[in-house]
């Protein structure tokens, strides 16, 4: 956490601010509460200046917040005592004239009840301010990430027998999110994508009742939550003997993928990972079909900075964790993704999902 709130005091000396206000309403500040104070729960204030480090929840965390909160000066509300009263209390105790806070999760509510109660101080917003806090990963938080993408793994594997034709899109949704929990995750990190034949053509399908059929690709994209930490990645499979077309477009997509994670390393522009993999696929002939950006950073969140995309002009920063996940998707034909992610080092990449063949997987 030393580390972490050291981030804090310089940015809070770059923008002048007295303190950073984290707002956490029913999770609505989460995960930066967590990322700074270590506490969970669903509803703080959190206040961090120079010198000191504050937190403020309700009754029914008192035991949590003093147990997770290491460090951290813990004030639990009174009954019919409000977050604003003590906001007011403290900033004229602290002397604060000026906050910062991240507006882009902070409310606009939040803020003119914070105006009214304390009129005289200024509230500098800067959005997006507690996902740059956490683009470069510490060792504490590598570790959980790989454990997460562990977890992933091995249901992945178990997971497999389960994939034939005839079987539904959304049971072996169930499926995977089932094993994933026996295999040590705390829940999914997103809702499982399993889209299969036409409907592979949908980047974010939500699995029917559509059964597999033979001779089709089914894209699965999965990833689960460990100790407030993510995974993330994708893997297409073939049901049987597929056409020509549909191998040619899956080769096309593994060869960006891999080409994208050569290319990436510490320095290099997020666009330049972009471009290698749309270069790929332009010399097939299926660049207009790659309709997102070739990956994003995670973390406590399934979608983190850094953004790799084809306007970002960011170097990638050693540290920062992303994803490399180019597709193809062709209207009512189907659809290809491939999806690892990725450690970024000065050297290239450490892949967390190694594990993992590209190599189509035929399920005859």
């Amino acid at each position: 956490m030393k580390s972490r709130w050291l981030k804090v005091k310089k940015l809070l000396k770059a923008e002048k601010c007295d303190a950073l206000l984290v707002i956490n309403a029913e999770n609505n500040g989460q995960p930066g509460t967590r990322y700074l104070s270590g506490f969970s729960g669903s509803s703080s204030v959190l206040l961090i200046t120079k010198e000191k480090k504050i937190l403020v929840t309700d009754s029914r965390y008192t035991v949590q917040v003093r147990q997770e909160a290491k460090g951290f000066e813990v004030t639990i509300l009174k009954p019919r005592e409000t977050f604003r009263v003590i906001l007011k209390h403290l900033a004229a105790k602290l002397h604060l004239k000026k906050i910062l806070i991240d507006g882009g999760i902070t409310s606009y509510a939040s803020v003119e009840s914070l105006k009214k109660a304390v009129p005289k101080m200024k509230v500098t917003s800067k959005n997006g301010l507690l996902q740059e806090l956490r683009i470069v990963k510490d060792k504490q938080e590598i570790a959980l990430l790989k454990k997460a993408a562990a977890i992933a793994s091995r249901a992945f594997l178990k997971f497999l027998p389960s994939v034939k034709a005839g079987v539904l899109e959304k049971s072996l949704a169930a499926r995977l999110e089932a094993i994933c929990k026996e295999e040590g995750a705390d829940k999914m990190a997103f809702d499982t994508i399993v889209a299969s034949g036409g409907r592979a053509a949908l980047p974010h399908a939500r699995p029917s009742g559509k059964k597999l059929r033979k001779g089709e690709l089914v894209v699965i994209d999965w990833g689960v939550r460990y100790q407030g930490y993510v995974s993330d990645m994708t893997r297409t499979i073939a049901i049987g003997k597929i056409a020509p077309r549909l191998r040619e477009i899956y080769e096309a997509v593994r060869g960006a993928q891999e080409r994208g994670c050569q290319a990436a390393r510490a320095g290099l522009p997020a666009r330049a990972l972009d471009a290698a993999c749309r270069e790929t696929l332009k010399e097939h002939g299926l660049e207009k079909y790659f309709a997102h950006a070739a990956g994003h950073g995670i973390g406590m969140e399934i979608h983190e900075l850094p953004v790799v995309g084809p306007k970002q002009n960011e170097p990638l920063p050693a540290g920062a964790v992303i994803t490399c996940e180019p597709g193809v998707y062709i209207p009512r034909l189907g659809g290809a993704r491939i999806e690892d992610s990725l450690i970024i080092t000065k050297r290239g990449v450490v892949s967390l999902t190694k594990a993992l063949t590209k190599k189509l997987i035929i399920i005859n």
